[in-house]
């Protein structure tokens, strides 16, 4: 349409169209319009878009693999391109909990990467040069499978979740996996491969060699056992927990779990009932280290609170007792979990100084979505050390993740601690590790009786 501008003494109309200016009988040329924003160049899938998702995304979201739909195509990213750029800016995909820290397998998405997908979405999506890559899931991390265990036969996963016959956690179930060991062992890496990736969620893991796992294996007379499979004193992610899909859990360089023989590898298996029966026949590989590796012995420290009263409507938070360090420890892994009301939690390190060292923090704890935290470099911690978790609960009825609605009255104890972060650490003093592999142990006896 026409632009009417007025001058002093003058009208000037002038008439736009593509690019010229038609004024007192005159052409005249100029460059194209220029809106009130600068135009920005929209990346296209091939050269942009396609590596963002293929290297945050498609790990999961791949045919065969954990998400619950494909993110391999580029219509199916279009398609999706809103949801995704709404659960990345919320945290909730990738699934990734910690705040902060530099640990192995970290899935925090940048936000130049999250600007990239809007621009590109609303941009109109385009392709690029040449036709649309179709993505694939990164190459697997190489994994020396030393021994290898799987279930003999399946377990079969319900449609839907069993009644609950207690409150609380109900759609795990335990499993004891003989190792046939005759010698020690030392582990460097476990890795999980499940038979229903879209139904299983975590996998938790403990070396028992006191046959409690056995004991709990015989006398139920499905495959496994109900229990979540704290069987004894050390408690299932003491070796270790892994998320569906977000790796193995491996020990940096130089560390190993002592494995003693003739023992069973303890796993309680956290599943989602999918609406159809599927099969959980899991199988567990274990790389060790090697017979000349220079290796030392990673520990299990629980950092745990025995027992939960809270009134309905009540938000409360929960410290446990302070561990503190009779030698330095390099720090190689926290392995956390906490029951639903939980909404957050962190670890603490007081140093002898005085100074306090954030090790870990949740600020949106989901119990479904636990694993352990390996740091890039082991954390080195001196003698005199106060360790001590903190979790904070919800138990209203506002809380999204409370099982119960309305919220009612909490009463729950666990004798390997109902709140529990895990520390995996290894003794700088080779003289102080066997003081060292008792304490998970004694602590877990201390708890039962507070």
């Amino acid at each position: 349409m026409p632009d009417r501008r007025e001058r002093k003494g003058n009208t000037l109309i002038a008439l736009v169209v593509v690019g010229t200016i038609v004024t007192a009988g005159a052409l005249v040329q100029v460059g194209p319009l220029k809106s009130d924003t600068a135009a920005v160049d929209v990346p296209t899938w091939n050269d942009r878009i396609g590596p963002i998702i293929q290297a945050r995304c498609v790990t999961c979201h791949s045919s065969g693999r954990s998400g619950p739909f494909s993110l391999a195509t580029v219509d199916e990213v279009r398609n999706r391109a809103t949801f995704l750029v709404e659960v990345i800016k919320a945290g909730r995909m990738p699934p990734w909990l910690p705040e902060g820290g530099e640990y192995r397998y970290q899935r925090t998405v940048p936000e130049a990467e999250i600007a990239a997908i809007q621009a590109w979405s609303s941009g109109g999506s385009p392709i690029g040069d040449g036709p649309p890559e179709i993505l694939a899931p990164p190459p697997i991390e190489s994994f020396r499978s030393d021994l290898v265990l799987e279930m003999p036969e399946p377990y079969l996963i319900p449609e839907e979740s069993d009644p609950a016959w207690h409150s609380g956690e109900i759609d795990v179930h335990g499993v004891n996996l003989p190792l046939g060991n005759t010698v020690p062992l030392r582990v460097r890496a476990i890795r999980h491969v499940a038979a229903a990736p879209q139904s299983m969620r975590v996998a938790a893991f403990a070396f028992d060699v006191t046959g409690a796992g056995r004991y709990l294996d015989e006398r139920d007379p499905r495959v496994g056992f109900l229990m979540g499979g704290d069987a004894g004193l050390r408690p299932v992610g003491a070796d270790g927990l892994i998320l569906t899909g977000s790796g193995d859990f491996r020990l940096p360089p130089g560390f190993h779990l002592p494995v003693e023989a003739g023992s069973d590898l303890l796993v309680q298996f956290q599943y989602q009932p999918t609406g159809k029966v599927e099969r959980l026949q899991e199988r567990v590989e274990l790389e060790f280290a090697l017979e000349n590796e220079d290796s030392r012995a990673v520990r299990w420290i629980p950092l745990a609170v025995g027992r939960v009263e809270i009134d309905a409507e009540e938000v409360r938070t929960y410290e446990s007792a302070g561990v503190v360090l009779e030698g330095a420890v390099d720090l190689v892994g926290l392995s956390p979990r906490a029951i639903e009301i939980c909404t957050s939690l962190q670890v603490d390190a007081v140093l002898p100084s005085g100074v306090r060292r954030n090790l870990l923090t949740i600020p949106d704890w989901d119990h479904h979505q636990r694993e352990s935290y390996v740091p890039v470099r082991p954390i080195r911690l001196p003698a005199g050390t106060r360790l001590v978790a903190s979790f904070h609960l919800d138990n209203s009825s506002a809380n999204p993740r409370n099982p119960d609605d309305p919220a009612a009255q909490v009463r729950r104890g666990r004798r390997t601690g109902i709140l529990n972060v895990i520390a995996q650490v290894a003794s700088v003093d080779p003289d102080l590790d066997a003081d060292l592999a008792s304490t998970g142990s004694r602590l877990s006896k201390e708890l039962m009786r507070r």
